[in-house]
């Protein structure tokens, strides 16, 4: 058996975002079923490579070797291998894999915890601009849309690095989401439609397509509000409110970020309450050896963990 075709047994994690759009979190006996597909069908692939099809047992059969039948899995060896196992090397991949998981859903959970709360934060400062009146002067509406991009521009950076490879939301479907959904509430070129105006940017409120930073032209804003200042300040109210109804939509309950959240603590807890016996039956697994920005993320779990 090559370390290639071993290196290319591993559980499909991803599963577990299979319901994340369907309002009905994960139960962690389905992370058991999938668990147990693993160990029934993976691994029955791999102990079958190494037989190169000429053994009479496949499987945990194989894998489990006369502990099946003595009961026992003899304890593990100083390497952390369960040498009691037919191929202790197939159970300790697994359970690295595991391992790895674990710190990544927790990472993840607590990036995601952050990333909520954020979103509250530039809701908040959305609604203020519902406030404006046509009698307020320039310089307060240039302010209270400059306190807006700030707020947002803030949010957008201080999650960047971890949506990139290797960061604590690389991998998370309701990051991505909440980020276009409000990165559109923005674009949304239909609004101030009846007064003729198509979409903040009219205004001079844009966002990069590179950096997704969001940009505040105030001379053209000037320009907008000294054309039509009703229609200038109409159309800003009409992006506040829509704006922040795509924030709660993201986070209200059985929506992209609390079914993730609900499903990462899951699954999580599930490790928890069942990795000792894992690791006595297929072997301690390697560390996970997480970047330092999943480290972060990882640190920030302990903390809301202990809350």
């Amino acid at each position: 058996m090559s370390v290639n075709q071993a290196s290319n047994i591993s559980f499909d994690f991803s599963k577990l975002n299979s319901k994340r759009e369907t309002g009905k979190p994960l139960e962690s006996g389905e992370f058991a079923l999938q668990l147990a597909e693993f160990q029934t069908q993976n691994l029955n692939t791999l102990i079958s490579t190494a037989f190169n099809g000429s053994s009479s047992e496949t499987g945990s059969d194989a894998l489990l070797g006369d502990s099946k039948t003595t009961g026992s899995t003899g304890g593990l060896s100083a390497t952390g291998r369960n040498n009691a196992l037919f191929d202790p090397e197939s159970g300790y991949k697994m359970m690295s894999v595991i391992n790895r998981q674990e710190v990544s859903y927790k990472a993840e959970f607590a990036a995601l915890h952050q990333m909520k709360d954020e979103i509250l934060q530039v809701q908040r400062e959305s609604e203020d601009l519902t406030r404006l009146q046509g009698g307020n002067d320039n310089a307060r509406i240039r302010k209270e849309l400059q306190e807006f991009v700030d707020e947002y521009n803030g949010w957008i950076k201080e999650f960047d690095d971890e949506m990139q490879a290797g960061g604590a939301l690389a991998e998370s479907n309701a990051a991505r989401i909440a980020r276009y959904e409000l990165d559109q509430s923005v674009e949304n070129p239909f609004l101030g439609g009846r007064f003729g105006l198509h979409g903040m940017a009219d205004l001079g409120l844009t966002i990069d397509p590179v950096s997704k930073q969001a940009k505040l032209d105030t001379g053209k804003l000037d320009q907008a509000l000294q054309g039509n200042r009703n229609a200038t300040i109409e159309t800003i109210r009409d992006f506040s409110g829509h704006f922040v109804t795509s924030a709660q939509l993201l986070n209200a309950n059985n929506n992209f970020i609390n079914n993730r959240l609900a499903n990462l603590d899951k699954v999580i807890h599930y490790i928890d309450a069942n990795k000792t016996s894992l690791q006595a039956e297929f072997g301690l697994g390697d560390k996970a050896s997480p970047s330092s920005n999943v480290a972060q993320a990882l640190a920030t779990y302990g903390k809301i963990s202990r809350a």
